[in-house]
């Protein structure tokens, strides 16, 4: 696990380290997955910002060292995962949405949270894998 203050990457730096991933999947085979993750609409913008920083705080605490969280909206998040199977990442959602769900305590005005993980097949990319996740979440 990594440390609790770990801060979040910038876009720059999560998307360096995104064309990483996905060139070491295209050259070697290796797993890597991006859990997304969408905050559901708060009251207001004041709520909905600290709700961020809330799932910002769990994701960041976590996540492992290798892992890369990078905030990519008002409500919008992504978790590189490197050398992380679907079924892995899928795991990790699991986890941070009851965990969300917690630390909500038991507020009727709690926005959701959903997540959706894109992980290519062995002939695929991570690129496709991951436009085909963004649309899912977009639904």
């Amino acid at each position: 696990m990594a440390a609790p203050n770990r801060e979040l990457d910038t876009r720059a730096d999560w998307t360096a380290a995104f064309r990483h991933e996905a060139s070491r999947h295209a050259r070697y085979g290796r797993p890597a997955s991006v859990l997304l993750l969408e905050i559901g609409r708060t009251p207001d913008s004041r709520s909905a910002d600290a709700v961020a920083h809330e799932l910002a705080d769990l994701i960041k605490s976590g996540a492992r060292a290798s892992d890369r969280p990078v905030r990519t909206g008002p409500s919008s998040f992504r978790l590189l995962m490197p050398e992380t199977s679907l079924g892995g990442a899928r795991k990790v959602g699991a986890r941070l949405e009851a965990a969300f769900r917690e630390a909500g305590g038991t507020s009727n005005h709690r926005p959701g949270l959903r997540f959706d993980v894109a992980a290519p097949r062995r002939d695929g990319s991570l690129e496709d894998a991951l436009v085909e996740a963004e649309r899912r979440v977009a639904r």
